[in-house]
């Protein structure tokens, strides 16, 4: 029996662009495009990682390189852990703190 295997067969330059049925000015067009929404997109993912820097506490030194994107993303990622255990340790002091000040009234009564 004999194995079949699926292979991409690689067309040439000219039948890819036969087969799109554009010529190479639409394609440079079209791929100039193409690479300004990638740059845009590339811009605002950077805005946004440096909106996100400017937020987390970290020690921003003039002489020091700003952190790298996923060095950027661990941290934002370790202070909102922080951050949800602070408020759920706070979250418990005011409930303990509520419970301890109905008991108080219960008993004065």
């Amino acid at each position: 029996m004999r194995k079949w295997s699926r292979r991409r067969i690689e067309k040439s330059e000219e039948e890819r662009k036969r087969d799109l049925g554009i010529t190479e000015e639409e394609e440079r067009a079209l791929r100039s495009c193409i690479n300004s929404r990638e740059r845009k997109r590339m811009h605002d993912l950077n805005d946004a990682l440096e909106d996100l820097r400017s937020v987390l506490p970290y020690f921003k030194d003039t002489s020091n390189r700003r952190m790298s994107k996923i060095s950027t993303l661990i941290l934002a990622t370790n202070w909102i852990r922080h951050l949800n255990k602070a408020n759920a340790s706070l979250k418990q002091k005011v409930d303990d703190l509520t419970t301890n000040s109905t008991e108080i009234k219960t008993e004065s009564e």
